[in-house]
């Protein structure tokens, strides 16, 4: 199916690998000590390896084609995007990645408040056709 093309099911591994890294270099970067934040890295590994075996669906980006022409906006908001990283690439990849990792529980629940929208009841002026 489409949507099976355009999504991971779960945290892809390299996501959470990433996420990890991501974690391990912010802390270096601010030299904290790892018995200093050993829970937090806990919860960290503990989200990356359940989300990685959950149903949640995550973008995979397989559908876009560099080959055909890509709009200005597209290579402006690439550029930028170097530009950000460029500036703190600890903090703002760590970020991306928790972002990405987050994503999938966002998806689900917007998907379980559309689902759960209740359908608007006809007034009675539209149910006498008036």
């Amino acid at each position: 199916t489409v949507t099976a093309k355009r999504c991971f099911q779960g945290l892809p591994s390299p996501s959470a690998a990433a996420l990890l890294a991501g974690f391990v270099w912010v802390m270096v970067e601010y030299d904290v000590v790892g018995q200093d934040v050993r829970w937090l890295a806990a919860v960290v590994a503990l989200f990356g390896g359940l989300t990685m075996v959950s149903n949640f669906r995550y973008y995979s980006g397989k559908e876009i084609n560099l080959r055909k022409s890509v709009p200005f906006f597209v290579i402006l908001l690439v550029v930028l995007a170097f530009i950000l990283v460029s500036t703190s690439p600890p903090e703002v990849l760590f970020g991306v990645f928790v972002l990405y990792g987050l994503s999938g529980y966002a998806d689900a629940l917007m998907q379980r408040v559309r689902r759960n929208k209740p359908a608007t009841a006809a007034t009675p002026l539209q149910r006498d056709g008036k």
